[in-house]
């Protein structure tokens, strides 16, 4: 009986102990339905940035993109300067087959220009045109307005496109150019 009872009285503490201690508990309130759709809408919008933002970054790093001022296409008819030396100015006729005339001229003095002839192909995925047979001259003009050419050569070298400028190397010549176009 002792047991019973004991039995008893641990169950009913037990009961009166949950019962009271449930008393002063409340619980919050649930949310409003509109406030969790628009909870939703502004995670979703977050996302959707996040997600473009990591699309951007990944093809703004492909290599395409990065070598993108070094390769592809480009008209290289036209006029343009040196913006090094300032001394130079190159002139390109675009042929009907595709291929570039260019004549570059590389003032050395009031009385004596270096002038190169080449002919070439521009290669877009190489992003340059390269070429084996270039000349070479010197055309110095005397007081009275003669023109005499020498050290005629052929030469070997390359333009490089660098955005939409050309860089100019050649056997001939120590010095780059970073041409800039000036007129199409």
């Amino acid at each position: 009986m002792k047991k019973k009872l004991f039995i008893l009285t641990t169950l009913i503490i037990s009961v009166y102990a949950m019962t009271a201690c449930g008393k002063g508990k409340t619980e919050a309130p649930a949310a409003p339905q509109e406030a969790v759709q628009e909870a939703a809408k502004e995670t979703e919008a977050a996302q959707e940035a996040a997600e473009e933002t990591v699309k951007e970054t990944v093809e703004a790093t492909e290599p395409e993109n990065l070598l993108g001022d070094f390769v592809g296409d480009m008209d290289l008819s036209g006029s343009w300067d040196d913006e090094v030396s300032k001394r130079a100015s190159m002139d390109v006729t675009k042929n009907e087959d595709g291929s570039y005339d260019i004549t570059v001229h590389w003032g050395g003095s009031a009385t004596e220009t270096a002038i190169w002839t080449i002919h070439g192909n521009y290669d877009p995925e190489a992003g340059m045109l390269s070429y084996d047979d270039g000349s070479y001259s010197i055309h110095t003009v005397d007081d009275k307005g003669n023109e005499t050419i020498s050290g005629e050569e052929k030469t070997s070298g390359a333009f490089m496109k660098e955005g939409d400028k050309l860089r100019w190397q050649d056997s001939k010549n120590a010095e780059q150019g970073l041409f800039s176009k000036t007129t199409e």
